[in-house]
Formats: C-alpha cells, structure tokens, sequence
C-alpha cells in the first residue's frame, strides 16, 4: 500500500500529468491516422499489389459485417485483413484474365438455385440447418422493387456482396488452374512404382541418447550451419520478437473465501423463501431446467445426504468449479429415460392468438378423427403435419432422451404423459399432437429436478489491489531485466520465462489469454525506442473472462529481437543445441565405427538387429526406425545383402542391410493413376493457390499503426 500512500501526497502533482496527457492525446488524435487533421495517405492500413486498404473501408467491414459473429475482435481483424490481402491479389490476377461477377450472376448467387457458399453459410436457419429460402426471397423482393432497406442491413448487404464477388473470382481462378493440371504418363509410372517397389531390410539403431559426448561444446558457427542446411524450418520472412514475463495470479484470501460462504448463505436463505424458482436463479447468475437428474448427474461432489433433502429445501453450499453452489430441490420423481413418440405438428407465432387458435382447432379435429377410428395417427401426419423431418415418416420421432425436445413437450412425454395416450400441447413451434408410444425406465431410481445458484469465489478488490501495488513497486525497484531476475529468484512460485517468437500483429504470447492485454505487450515489445533488456513501467492486467476481475499481473521485458531470415545462434541456442550436439556426436561417432555385420554392431551398442518388411519409396514412417527418408531412400539404392556405411539419421545413427527387393509390376491401369494423381493435386489448389500469389505479392502491412 507504500505506493497508493505516495500517490495521495502528491496528488496534486498527479492532476497536472493527467492534464498534460490529455492534451497530447487530443493533438496526437487532431493528426494521427483516424484524426480529422491527419493527411489521407495515414488512412491507408496497407498496400498489397499496388492497391492500397484504406482504415475506413477496413473499419466498415469490422462493424457491417462481422459485429455479430461472436469472435473475438483480434481474430475477425485478421479475417478481415486476410480478406481484403486475398481480394487484392485476385483482383491482379482478374483484370489480366479478364474475369469478372456480372450483376445477373451476383444476383443468381445470392437468389438462384446454387447460391454462393458466403449465402450457404449465412442464410441457414438455426432451427432446420436448412438455407432460409423464404427469408432470401423476401430480401430479393426488397431490392428488385427498391423498397426501403434498413440502413444497417443494407450495409451489412453490401459487404456480403462483396465476400461473394471475391469468393466467385477465386473459384473460377481455381478451376482454370485445376483444368489445366495434367499428369503425363512417365510421372504415373514412377508414382506407381514408388508405391509398389518394395524392399525388406534388416537394420541397427543406435539412439542420439546411447552415443556418449552429451559434453561436446557447441559453437555458435555449429548452429549456424545447422540452421543453414535446414534453412526451409528456421527462415523467417518477418521480425519476431521475445519476452521475459513474470505471472501474478490474483487468488482469494481465507477472508475473502469467508466473506463470500457468508454470502452464499444469506442467498440460500433467499432462495427457500422465493415463490419464484426461475426468476431468482436467474437474477442470482443461476440455472433453472425443466430437465430432471440422477445425484450423480447433478454433480460429482454431492454427498449421499442430497438425495434426503425435501422438496422446496436447498442443498450446500457446497464447492464446485470455482464457485459456492447451492441447488434448490424443485421436484423428485421416478421418469423414464427413454421415450419413444410420434407427432403431429400445426405451425403457429404464439404471439399470434388468431393462428393458435385454428391450429388448436385443427390438432383438435385429428385427435377427433383418431378417436373414432375414422383415420390412423401416420395417415394424419403424412398428409396434414407441418413438421417436414418426421410428417413424411407419419409422425415418427423414434427413441428420444430428455432435453432432446422443447419444454412442454419433454415434460408431456417423461413427466405428466402416459404411455399410450395422446396429447395436446403448445410450443413455440405451434401445436403439437403428440402420441407417446412407449417410456422405457433403465431403473427406478429417484431422478430430482433442481434450480441452482452459484456464487463465485473471487478475489475482493482490496486484494486485486493488494497484489497490483505489489507487483508495481516491483517493477519501479527493479528496472533493470538483471535487478528483476534476481528479486524473482528469491520469491516462491514466481518465474521468469521466456516467450516464443511472436510477430508484430499477433494477439497471443504462449499461455497467456489471447485479446487485448497481450495485444498491449506486444505493442510495447515492438515499440521502436524498447530495447532488449528493457523492462516495461506497466503492470499489464489480464481480467477473468467470466467474472471480470483482475485474475492476473504480468511484468515483461524485452529479451531478444529476431530480424527476417535465418535467426542468430544466440536466438536459437536454447531450441536446437541438443539438436545440433547429437548431430556432432553421431558424426564422431560414426567416424570411429568399424563396420563388420549387423549383428557385432548391435551387440557392441547394446543393442538389436531390427528388421523392416515391405517399405515403398513412399513409406513415411517406418516402426522401430522412425521417420528416416535417407534411410529408405538408402535401402533402395544397395545391393541386396550389401552392408551399408553408418547413417547418420534425425534420431539416431544407423546401419541398414537389404535383404530383398521386389519390383513392381508394370503399371496397366496408367489412366486411372494419371486421373487420381491430377484429382490430388487439383484437391490443392483450392487453399494453396491463393497461399502462393499472396506469398508473391508485395505487402505493406501498417495495422500495427492503428491497432
């Protein structure tokens, strides 16, 4: 609390800096990229083929089209950015093609008879998973008569259009692609015999962890000629940047643990004498169902005495995930667990009495007609039920557990229903005539409906701060990376780790939550003036996502900047020196073997003589040896009964000896192979194309500038 104290000492002195900030950031938002005074081309939030992304239009996109997709907002940025990335690639490659999307064929992909996937995937109806064919008819309409659209609709319309249009180049782009893919005759023979040569060898493993020198130094010119042959795994084509970072879970204290059982038990008291179940939960973060339970369903921390609690009493609290529980015993009875049913279904708003009172009348006329043995219940369904999954079956829903069904129609068919008997009930659907044809009980157990409230068990805000202060005079005594090493080496359970590379637009470091606090290190890591070794003055917050406190602290530091290219072997070092040090000592080892047979080899290592049967060419992985291609590749190659030379592999050395080799037959079906080797590649084109001309282009990326 040191801190808060010299903060309220010199308060005064607080409101001027505050006043000064203020001021810098009305001028820095007068001039800077959004601000009114700022020149267009601050506007532009990248270029990628010559064509520049303006913020405004990226702005749109984010708040038209993708503010109800409930993704997180770093993610549907990266959407975006790689959406209009893609569109100004295709849009290169369209214009010299000479491709396009007419008004005719942009309306026949949103209205005709094979929509765009982008109004596939929008346009489905929640309840049937059905494309929503009315609904898009109805939108037609709207534009074709010009009639007035809501202006946020219109605009989310708009940006739609745009996803097909882009979507529509990039298919046709593909399929001229996939047409011109052909595989001659002599690369279908050679695919054909690299899946059917076989050979079968014997071989000696002996493992990195087997061979001695785990001593031997590694300099840094070893790793930067590892890193050189394996330059496809290590070369990056943009700086990453590493922290140091410290975590400071923010836990509850006994008192605050006490304080909240307190307030558990005065809502348990509530809860008992609340005559409204429902509304109590849900104003107390709860759950009400109509659903009932076995105890052990309920939960796994209940004891034996629950299933003794009366009906209208509670049980708990009691600890669960977090949080105090206390469940409310609502009803206990002996239901079945399996229903089997049919019904007949008449649509209807609920909100509309006109339209439930003729479906009522109707479900009523057909139960009428049952009754008297005039028609069967499936003959009704067939020809009058509006339910389009199960009328066509004569109402059969087959065999159904609770929850499968709304409300009132569980609770007809496991708890007030009979077998055997007809009902009438109203749903949100319409009315329902529901036959119930047979309840099945695995046992007769006691199954309990119960309403359950849960207080979280959270830190209080006298603790949050508590540890903020903490971890603040932390940092201003220890500014330097070296003093804050050393003052975490003497704290328990608290440590310094290092990060993995991360770039200049993600929005994740390892473990730590994705969104905006990591957002907020990652700004501060590539902050041009921040230099290795520097330790950030901000305490970076990370809030609980469901209870909303500061559930951690984060101190960071600046470690190491890795620029485009093959990194440093300092960069590098604590990755891959294992790596390279068994590379080194498998050659000294090898460079010391004497090869006789398998057999003196394998008993002068410790170890077996293994063998391999009917390896292809193509063979990946291979039991007992691993992934070795220049092992397999080296079987194909020896004289049978040959002994190879030591190979030094990615897991070990090893000596490999053919034993035989069967050749594949000539190849009779090369039109079957040529067409299944084009169908491979062809089934690549699709999301590897698109990789390949954004790979090629030329791409200014600013969105670090304004996010």
């Amino acid at each position: 609390m040191a801190l808060i104290g010299k903060i309220r000492k010199n308060f005064w002195f607080v409101l001027l800096l505050l006043g000064f900030a203020l001021a810098a950031f009305v001028i820095m938002d007068m001039t800077g990229a959004g601000g009114q005074g700022g020149a267009v081309s601050n506007l532009t939030i990248g270029e990628v083929a010559g064509e520049k992304i303006d913020y405004r239009d990226f702005q749109q996109t984010e708040s038209n089209y993708f503010r109800n997709t409930g993704t997180d907002v770093f993610s549907t940025r990266n959407s975006i950015w790689d959406f209009y990335v893609e569109k100004a690639v295709l849009n290169k490659e369209a214009e010299v093609l000479g491709l396009n999307v007419s008004r005719d064929e942009l309306m026949d992909l949103q209205f005709g008879a094979n929509p765009s996937p982008v109004i596939q995937q929008n346009w489905r109806n929640p309840q049937t998973g059905q494309l929503d064919v009315a609904n898009l008819q109805q939108i037609k309409t709207t534009i074709e008569t010009n009639q007035e659209m809501n202006p946020g609709f219109r605009a989310y319309w708009a940006e739609q259009e745009k996803q097909i249009i882009k979507e529509r180049i990039q298919n046709k782009l593909n399929t001229i692609v996939s047409k011109g893919i052909f595989t001659p005759t002599w690369m279908a023979e050679e695919h054909f015999k690299a899946d059917n040569d076989k050979v079968d060898f014997a071989f000696v493993k002996i493992p990195f962890d087997q061979i001695p020198g785990d001593d031997i130094e590694v300099t840094d010119a070893d790793i930067n000629n590892y890193l050189a042959s394996k330059r496809s795994e290590y070369e990056v084509d943009e700086e990453t940047r590493t922290i140091d970072y410290a975590e400071f879970e923010v836990l509850p204290t006994s008192e605050d643990t006490a304080n909240i059982l307190e307030r558990a038990n005065l809502l348990k008291d509530e809860f008992i004498r609340t005559n409204n179940d429902s509304l109590f939960t849900v104003n107390n973060s709860g759950v009400y169902t109509d659903i009932y339970f076995r105890a052990d369903q309920i939960s796994e921390v209940i004891s034996e005495d629950f299933s003794n609690t009366p009906i209208g009493e509670t049980y708990g609290p009691y600890i669960e995930s977090g949080n105090y529980i206390v469940l409310k015993i609502l009803d206990r009875k002996v239901i079945p667990d399996t229903v089997e049913a049919r019904h007949i279904l008449r649509s209807a708003d609920p909100t509309n009495a006109t339209q439930v009172e003729q479906a009522q009348a109707f479900i009523d006329s057909l139960d009428n007609l049952i009754s008297r043995g005039v028609a069967t219940f499936d003959s009704l369904a067939i020809k009058h039920s509006q339910d389009p999954g199960s009328g066509a079956l004569g109402g059969d829903l087959g065999k159904f557990q609770q929850g499968r069904m709304v409300g009132p129609f569980n609770e007809v068919c496991f708890v007030t229903g009979q077998k055997r008997k007809r009902y009438s009930v109203k749903t949100q659907f319409g009315i329902h005539l529901i036959e119930i044809m047979d309840q099945i009980y695995n046992d007769r157990e006691d199954k309990f409906k119960v309403a359950s409230i849960g207080v979280p068990i959270v830190p209080s805000e006298e603790t949050q701060d508590v540890i903020y202060d903490e971890v603040t005079e932390l940092i201003s005594e220890n500014n330097t990376i070296e003093d804050l090493r050393t003052a975490i080496e003497s704290m328990d359970g608290i440590q310094l780790k290092k990060s993995a590379p991360f770039k200049i637009n993600d929005f994740r470091i390892d473990n730590l939550a994705s969104g905006q606090t990591s957002r907020e290190i990652i700004r501060w890591a590539f902050d041009p003036i921040v230099e290795p070794g520097d330790v950030s003055p901000d305490v970076f917050t990370y809030t609980d996502p469901v209870n909303f406190f500061n559930a951690k602290y984060v101190i960071a530091s600046l470690n190491n900047i890795i620029p485009r290219g093959l990194p440093s072997a300092d960069a590098v070092r604590s990755d891959v020196e294992v790596l390279v040090r068994n590379q080194k000592k498998g050659q000294i080892f090898i460079d010391k073997l004497s090869v006789t047979s398998l057999e003196a080899i394998a008993a002068a290592n410790e170890v077996e003589v293994d063998t391999a049967s009917e390896i292809s060419f193509n063979t990946s992985f291979v039991p007992g040896l691993g992934n070795e291609p220049n092992v397999v590749s080296l079987a194909f190659d020896l004289d049978v009964q040959a002994i190879s030379q030591p190979i030094l592999g990615s897991s070990g050395v090893f000596i490999i000896q053919p034993l035989s080799r069967d050749a594949a037959t000539e190849a009779t079906n090369i039109p079957f192979i040529q067409r299944n080797v084009s169908n491979t590649t062809r089934s690549q084109v699709t999301f590897k194309l698109i990789r390949s001309l954004v790979d090629k282009a030329k791409i200014e990326d600013n969105r670090f500038t304004f996010f």
